[in-house]
């Protein structure tokens, strides 16, 4: 991989607070699309920042830019770009906020030992409704 390409997924990671982790998990379930859907040619905005975010995620999880082209048929430029915009994710807030639900997810997995039973409860009551939401999106 060449330096600047490292130097953009750095860059990206840089605008996340310190200890932020980046596992493609996390996008998926957070994600109301299927990972399918959004590798098909759409360019619908909702869909589109939802596979810019996808694209941008997985290339901070494994660094990899082609390969996450790759997980969503697309090319290492557009991964590229993707970074790019999440790294002006505050000049757009809708992108912003998806990326905030993603964050609050993360937020909801972690388990402190004097809660676990309540954190457990308020992750499985999120994943219940993101299920409930991508039930509907496939029923319509």
């Amino acid at each position: 991989m060449k330096k600047s390409e490292q130097n953009t997924i750095q860059a990206t990671m840089a605008t996340f607070s310190k200890n932020t982790r980046f596992y493609f998990e996390d996008f998926l379930i957070t994600c109301p699309f299927s990972i399918e859907y959004l590798k098909k040619p759409n360019r619908m905005q909702e869909i589109r920042e939802w596979r810019q975010i996808g694209l941008a995620w997985y290339a901070m999880e494994y660094n990899s830019l082609t390969k996450s082209g790759k997980v969503l048929n697309r090319n290492h430029a557009t991964v590229l770009h993707a970074l790019k915009r999440i790294q002006d994710r505050k000049y757009d807030p809708s992108l912003d906020e998806k990326v905030k639900q993603i964050l609050d997810c993360m937020d909801l997995a972690i388990e402190s030992p004097i809660e676990s039973g309540l954190k457990e409860v308020n992750s499985l009551v999120y994943l219940e409704n993101l299920i409930r939401k991508k039930l509907q999106l496939v029923e319509k």
